[in-house]
């Protein structure tokens, strides 16, 4: 069905009728067994006996800036766009660091690890009745390791890897790849790698998929109300035995903080993320009825500089604006005190700098007067001793971060008004490179060197936005990927580390945490670590106890 813009109707449509709020217990924890192959049983395991109906109510800030899973990277149109979808592979709901079947019913690896070869379900059918088969998942992969002209794909690099695409027959599907590569399962289990109808796409051209939801996953799209709410409803007819038990899932649009969180406390939300002070709450007020999961998020917060717009070419200039933050004031002030310092890697990875040698780096220091000092240093060196003026461009829910950075930056004599965007607008700016500044929210559905490198901060990566190109970040980034031995590797990332960071190819203010509350009756959806749950939120295995 297409994408529509329906006129705004009175978000009263979400909070007009408050919810009583009726006491019980918590929920269990999620079993620690894996799913199991979709063979005439539940694939997933479930908590208790499950119940078959209702509609799972979440919430985003914003509208998508449109359907198509290859060319995004916000949550706004991933959290429900992927529940259409299959994956040849998908990550565990319950276990992320385990790695399961979906539409590839099983796999095999050849001993030198340099080809894969996926035998897929045959039942398995899109939403307009046509089967899915080899054909579709070579059509699919190959967009998004070699788009076609004229359309972004997001985790290109993710599959640079693939040498070629073979399809034996309509149900068999070989990589073959120009070097072994430890991150590809990993890679095509993420949760953007949704598998799109050759047949559909083709006659009606790519831009279809930014229009339409067609895929062969568990939910069907329904209806979009432009700054309202998008349905999503079960499929009657999905492959899977037994799944999935909701009957659909809506999504409101409510780009206020304090009414996000007043509509989940009412339970007119199911779920939602919460900071440290609204977790604190919830765990005072609703004890026992609404559960609060905690983890270290993929998500980060970075400045971006437009390295083909003077002065940013400079990377004196770079790394005085660096300088010139104060990360622990970052996150003491923004993140409540929830946030960690790291460099490019995550700083929960085990390939993670260490602590010692991340403080030697440019910004990285405590002693906060003496880099700003520094910064100014470099910039008189520059060129610019009293500064200069410049502009911010900011998307729309992430002023707190852009006020902050701004308020930095001034105290080394860099001066730059906001420009406030919605995410359609800001994303465009951001591809086309249409900034000076840009401060951006990043997350990542993985924790891999490979996967942060390639699609961030490699020569004309997806979303490396400031357009800088280094050959030696490549060369060394090339040696960790093909390195097998864990403990090798880990130290050729450190050197990768070392050499990057100080670039300021993205300047990294601090990774997030995340808190997921979740109303006690909701059962089966693990957030897991990747911050908005890319990799998660497929809900076949969701129902809920009411």
């Amino acid at each position: 069905m297409a994408m529509s813009a329906v006129s705004r109707r009175p978000l009263v449509l979400l909070l007009a009728a408050l919810l009583f709020i009726v006491a019980c217990a918590p929920a269990a924890e999620a079993p620690k067994t894996q799913p199991q192959q979709a063979t005439g049983k539940t694939p997933f395991p479930t908590q208790g006996q499950p119940k078959y109906g209702g509609v799972l109510n979440i919430v985003q800030t914003d509208d998508p800036p449109n359907f198509d899973l290859y060319s995004n990277s916000t949550y706004a149109m991933q959290q429900f766009t992927w529940a259409a979808y299959n994956n040849l592979v998908i990550f565990d709901p319950y276990d992320p660091t385990k790695i399961v079947p979906d539409a590839a019913e099983r796999w095999e690896m050849s001993k030198e690890g340099k080809e894969v070869t996926f035998y897929l379900h045959k039942n398995i059918k899109f939403h307009n009745g046509s089967p899915l088969t080899a054909a579709d998942v070579k059509f699919s992969l190959e967009w998004v390791k070699d788009p076609p002209k004229g359309v972004v794909s997001t985790r290109r690099d993710n599959l640079k890897p693939i040498e070629r695409i073979e399809t034996p027959d309509d149900y068999t599907v070989r990589l073959v790849l120009s070097r072994p590569y430890a991150a590809l399962l990993p890679m095509l289990a993420q949760g953007w790698m949704g598998l799109y109808s050759k047949a559909f796409v083709e006659p009606k051209g790519h831009k279809i998929v930014e229009k339409e939801i067609m895929g062969s996953g568990a939910f069907k799209f329904k209806e979009y109300v432009r700054g309202i709410s998008i349905e999503m409803v079960k499929n009657p007819d999905y492959w899977q035995p037994g799944v999935p038990y909701l009957d659909g899932i809506k999504s409101y649009i409510i780009a206020d903080k304090g009414t996000r969180f007043a509509a989940l406390r009412t339970g007119n939300l199911d779920m939602n993320g919460v900071d440290v002070l609204e977790g604190e709450e919830l765990e005072k007020t609703l004890a026992g009825k609404i559960n609060i999961e905690r983890g270290t998020n993929i998500g980060w917060s970075t400045v971006n500089m437009n390295f083909d717009r003077k002065p940013f070419s400079d990377l004196r200039v770079r790394k005085a604006v660096s300088l010139a933050i104060d990360r622990p004031g970052f996150i003491k002030a923004i993140q409540q005190g929830a946030g960690v310092i790291g460099g490019y890697v995550p700083p929960t990875s085990a390939f993670a700098l260490p602590t010692g040698e991340l403080m030697k780096l440019p910004g990285y220091g405590p002693d906060v007067e003496a880099n700003r000092a520094e910064a100014r240093r470099l910039l008189a060196e520059a060129g610019y001793p009293n500064g200069f003026d410049t502009t911010f461009t900011v998307r729309k829910g992430s002023e707190d971060l852009a006020v902050y950075v701004n308020d930095q930056i001034k105290k080394v004599g860099i001066n730059a008004p906001l420009r406030i965007l919605d995410s359609g607008p800001a994303y465009d700016a951001a591809v086309k490179r249409e900034f000076d500044i840009l401060p951006w929210g990043h997350g990542l559905a993985l924790d891999d060197p490979d996967a942060h490198y390639s699609e961030l901060y490699l020569c004309g990566a997806p979303r490396d936005y400031s357009g800088m190109c280094d050959q030696k970040v490549t060369e060394l980034f090339l040696k960790q990927s093909q390195e097998l031995d864990p403990e090798k590797r880990k130290r050729l990332v450190w050197d990768l580390e070392q050499y990057a960071v100080p670039l300021s190819i993205k300047i990294v203010l601090a990774w997030g945490s995340y808190r997921n509350a979740t109303w006690h009756y909701v059962k089966g959806f693990f957030h897991g670590p990747s911050g908005p749950a890319y990799n998660t939120r497929h809900y076949k295995q969701v129902w809920l106890d009411k």
